[in-house]
């Protein structure tokens, strides 16, 4: 057998010192690309090429061994290292391609193949050299098999198991998966596990018969949906409350347009009305980090708009009905009136007038206060924290413009012309809002024309000095002409 390979690879021809020199050469070069491969940790394995290297080995002590039949039963073993390592060597190409393309992939199947080409190898060597005939060899293997059968039913339920799945490939490299109560990205398969990285980056083995049996979740099909419970107070309208989460819903950038979320009004509790607020979102993996954001975004949208979540608990309140803003609060909101450039001036009537109006509101950090584009009927003064002032770029892109801290004001120029918003509002912190909306000016307006006439001045100078900042002027009238145009846009919205 060894003899005949010699002859087909041409060894047998070359004088013996020099075959046994290229035979040397090639052990030792298959055992440096073996420590190589070893400290690499490359998709090939060591013993690959420490098959190869023994190979020829054994090739060489073939020609320093005196007696002929030794020398050709070691040449035998020879071939059957060089069968091994180059099966190995195909299979685990094979095997390292298929992950580059981040096919899912299993050793199960490999190794099947790998053994069903190395038996046929060790047949065909006891057969041609040894002379055992492949019968007897099937009845021993048949009887040790059912030896090991009955010793090891475990291990061969996980090596069935992993067959099973890898036939109808319920999930691919790379998806989240639920088994149980495990939940992670499935990485592979092998004999005798399927090995799930979970978040918390742990390597879980989980064994392939417990999978087997258990209902398998898979997470990576298209777009996943995610889902919060919330209680809200009786008071508050179902479609008010839709309104609101909606608004925070859309404004999340992870979460998908289609399919659109929903805002569904489930069940009357005991002490309140349990909404399910449902999202969809392109990939399982960002999951807990979007529901802490809905649900942070949530508490800040429903805080800022009056609308209670109840205490599980019931309670009977004695005290006397307060009233929404005490004279001390007016006043602190009146002297917070007063440090907005335009409202300086006006007295303590004309303040009054917008006082009812007002309501404070509050933001989480990165929260959007105002989009840029969008229709704005009031202003707000920052009466705590930090608001960042974005304008989107030509390029789509979203470009810094300043930072603003109390007694900054926002918003004045979309009130006041109708137009809309010619920048984007963002919390950088959180932050407390005076908002003041069009129905206090509207009033005031209209029972103090002249005051309409003090104001529009110190805006149009604002309005132009930030439309310069923001690069978005659009024509060069001069403060008069802003102050004009400003006033005639004022007149028609507020209808004085």
């Amino acid at each position: 057998m060894f003899s005949a390979l010699e002859n087909f690879v041409g060894l047998a021809d070359l004088p013996l010192h020099l075959a046994i020199g290229i035979e040397v050469f090639l052990g030792l070069v298959m055992l440096a690309i073996a420590l190589a491969v070893r400290r690499r940790r490359r998709s090939l394995t060591p013993t690959t090429f420490i098959f190869l290297a023994v190979s020829f080995g054994l090739s060489v002590a073939t020609h320093l061994i005196p007696n002929p039949v030794t020398a050709e039963k070691v040449g035998a073993l020879a071939v059957v290292a060089l069968a091994f390592g180059l099966i190995r060597l195909v299979l685990e190409a094979i095997d390292a391609a298929m992950r580059r393309r981040k096919a899912a992939f299993s050793t199960i199947f490999k190794d099947l193949i790998m053994l069903a080409l190395w038996g046929v190898v060790i047949a065909v060597a006891l057969n041609v050299e040894f002379g055992v005939k492949s019968f007897s060899i099937l009845t021993s293997v048949s009887v040790l098999a059912a030896v090991i059968g009955f010793a090891a039913q475990e291990a061969l339920s996980n090596v069935f198991s992993g067959l099973t799945m890898q036939l109808q490939r319920p999930f691919k490299s790379g998806d989240w998966v639920r088994t149980g109560n495990y939940v992670g990205r499935f990485r592979g398969m092998n004999w005798r596990s399927t090995t799930i990285i979970t978040r918390a980056n742990e390597r879980l083995e989980v064994p392939n018969s417990v999978i087997g049996k258990d209902v398998i979740v898979n997470y990576g099909d298209s777009w996943i949906r995610d889902e919060i419970r919330i209680g809200i107070s009786y008071d508050v309208p179902p479609n008010r409350v839709r309104e609101v989460a909606m608004r925070l819903l859309h404004n999340s950038p992870q979460i998908l347009k289609e399919p659109p979320p929903e805002v569904l009004a489930w069940e009357f509790g005991d002490f309140a009305i349990t909404y399910r607020i449902r999202y969809c979102l392109a990939d399982y993996g960002p999951q807990e980090v979007v529901r802490d954001d809905v649900v942070s975004g949530l508490w800040y949208a429903l805080r800022r708009h009056a609308i209670e979540i109840p205490y599980p608990i019931r309670s009977i309140d004695l005290r006397q009905p307060r009233v929404e803003k005490t004279t001390r609060d007016d006043h602190r909101l009146m002297t917070e009136l007063r440090q907005v450039d335009f409202l300086r001036a006006l007295t303590e009537e004309e303040l009054n007038m917008l006082v009812p109006t007002v309501q404070v509101r509050e933001y989480g950090a990165g929260e959007t206060i105002v989009r840029q584009g969008d229709e704005g009927d009031s202003f707000y003064i920052i009466r705590s924290g930090t608001v960042e002032v974005l304008v989107q770029a030509a390029d789509g892109s979203m470009r810094h413009v300043a930072e603003m801290k109390p007694p900054s004001f926002v918003g004045e120029a979309a009130l006041m012309t109708g137009q809309p918003r010619n920048a984007t509002n963002r919390a950088k912190t959180d932050v407390e809002l005076i908002e003041i909306d069009r129905e206090g000016f509207t009033r005031l307006f209209q029972a103090h024309p002249e005051v309409a006439e003090q104001m529009s001045e110190i805006i149009a100078t604002r309005l132009a000095e930030r439309l310069e900042v923001l690069d978005a002027t659009g024509g060069d009238n001069g403060k008069a002409g802003t102050r004009r145009w400003l006033m005639s846009k004022m007149r028609e919205i507020f209808d004085f």
